[in-house]
Parts: structure tokens; C-alpha cells; sequence
């Protein structure tokens, strides 16, 4: 698997030579070999790409995000095939039953609102609101996750920006938020088809307009690394629009801790959904590597 994120902009066309990538604009190009490729983001919307190249990256597992033009991601190109053992594993995702959906996403749930109160903890917010975070994780049970999960959010978000601030208000931080939720949800689907399971079948986001509900569901504990990087960015008090997109992208190269150990994010996600398709009783503990 490639470790580089590129991102095109400006250029014309993308070609397929050999097994490079050729990005041309006006007379200049400049060739990539495609093995170094782990992400590639179109941000041009007028760009033209062949279908040859595109075959080459799906075969590649190249993560390929196609963005509208307001730069947010739009669509994903992901291969049908994803893995040898697909049907298999597909069956057992069928038939996962509902003490183990439970199970599960009690986990994730509980890993998340714990690295709430971490984020709050390390930013040296408000005492009380890491407390009060804290004593959610400790009171949860299965039957209530979804209710203490919500009642989380609304406190560790207050903490963050202030307690007039919406989580889905139409401001420069959710915008951003919610642009680097959407290629985190890209890195788990891509993970998720590699595996051998259907995106579609999900643990607890049941929504029919969502076609990625087991990313949803996955990708929550993951959610603290695009927090991070926007709370940072909040911290600077400047709107750059472009210039902050970038930092969160590039977020991407750095590494957490999975099971105590750092992995780049993209191997994190993989042993997170390798946990998924073994049907671990225990998921992955996961935590940042804060700088």
C-alpha cells in the first residue's frame, strides 16, 4: 500500500502510463507511481480522468475521493471486488447477532466519549465538563449508550466551543468538521470492502439514505483525530478555508496508538475492521498521539 496523499487541483487531465499516474496541465506533467499512491482527492471538478487509470487505482486499493466544487467530498471510487473470502464473511455479518451488535457498539461508543475527555483533558479546558464526561462512561449500560452518547456530545462540544455552539449549525467549524469526517468515513469504507464486508449492513446507524452505515458506526471512535486537528485550528482564530482542508488531510500521515502501539491511521483502521470481520470480543483500544 502507498503512504501519499495527493491532491489535484489545477490540473488538466490524469493518464495511466505504465503503472504511473500522469498529471498534465497546459504543457508541464509530472509523473507518480500509482504503488506510492494511498489517497488520491480530486478537487477539480472539470478534470478529465480515464478509464484505464481509474482501473488501475481500484486494483491498486487506491483511495480515490471525488470533491463537488465547494471542495467537500462527493463520491468515492471503491472496487466490487474487495476480497477472496467475501461471501464468507459477508454471511457471518448477516448473521452477527444481536448480543454481539450490542456488545460492539457499546465498545465504540464508550471508546469514543472516553477520548472526549481526554481531548478536553488535554486542551486544559473546563474540570467540570472532563467530569462530567467522565462520570457518562462510567454510568453507561447497553440498553441506554445511544441516549448517554448524545448527552456526551452536547457537553464535550460546549467544552470545545462555547455553549452557544451547534454541532450541525452552518459555521466555519462544523464546515470543517464535517469535511474531514467525510474522508475519514472514505478511509473506513475502503477498509471495509478490502475486508470483505458489505458497508451497507451496519451495528447501530440504521439510516436508509446511507449507504456507508457500518462505516458510520466504525469510524465514531476515530472521529477524536479530525476533532483534534479543527480544535487546533479554532485555537488560531483565522479562516482559511483552503490552507485548513490541507492541515486536515495531511492529519492523515500521522500515527495513534492501536493497542498501545503507534500505526500509521490507515493501518489503525485496518486492524479496527480486521477485529470487526474475526468478531472479536474485545475491540482495539484507540488513542491519540498527541504532539
Amino acid at each position: 500500500m502507498g503512504w501519499k496523499i495527493i491532491e489535484i487541483e489545477n490540473a488538466d487531465s490524469l493518464n495511466l502510463f505504465l503503472s504511473n499516474i500522469i498529471i498534465r496541465q497546459d504543457n508541464n506533467k509530472i509523473t507518480i507511481p500509482i504503488n506510492d499512491i494511498d489517497v488520491l482527492l480530486i478537487n477539480n471538478y472539470k478534470l478529465k480522468i480515464t478509464i484505464n487509470l481509474i482501473n488501475e487505482l481500484t486494483n491498486n486499493n487506491v483511495l480515490v475521493i471525488f470533491c463537488d466544487n465547494k471542495y467537500l467530498p462527493q463520491s468515492l471510487l471503491i472496487p466490487i471486488i474487495g476480497n477472496v473470502s467475501t461471501i464468507k464473511i459477508v454471511e457471518n455479518q448477516i448473521n452477527w447477532s444481536t448480543e454481539y451488535k450490542y456488545s460492539v457498539s457499546f465498545q465504540i461508543i464508550k471508546s469514543k466519549i472516553l477520548n472526549q475527555s481526554f481531548i478536553i483533558k488535554y486542551f486544559k479546558l473546563d474540570n467540570q465538563t472532563y467530569d462530567d464526561i467522565l462520570s457518562l462512561v462510567n454510568r453507561m449500560t447497553n440498553s441506554d449508550i445511544l441516549t448517554l452518547e448524545g448527552h456526551a456530545a452536547k457537553i464535550y462540544w460546549h467544552g470545545l466551543f462555547g455553549v452557544k455552539w451547534k454541532r450541525f449549525d452552518d459555521d466555519y467549524y462544523n464546515k470543517l468538521l464535517n469535511y474531514g469526517y467525510m474522508v475519514l468515513r472514505a478511509y473506513f469504507v475502503r477498509s471495509i470492502v478490502k475486508k470483505g464486508l458489505d458497508p451497507r449492513i451496519s451495528l447501530f446507524h440504521k439510516s436508509i439514505h446511507n449507504y456507508f452505515n457500518l462505516a458510520s458506526d466504525l469510524m465514531e471512535v476515530f472521529r477524536i483525530i479530525i476533532d483534534y486537528e479543527v480544535y487546533k485550528i479554532y485555537q488560531l482564530g483565522e479562516i482559511d478555508f483552503y490552507n485548513h482542508r490541507t492541515k486536515i488531510i495531511e492529519s492523515f500521515n500521522n500515527k495513534i496508538f492501536i493497542n498501545g502501539k503507534k500505526h500509521f491511521i490507515n493501518n489503525a483502521i485496518d486492524i479496527f475492521v480486521d477485529a470487526i470481520v474475526n468478531q472479536d470480543e474485545l475491540l482495539p483500544e484507540i488513542q491519540l498521539d498527541y504532539d
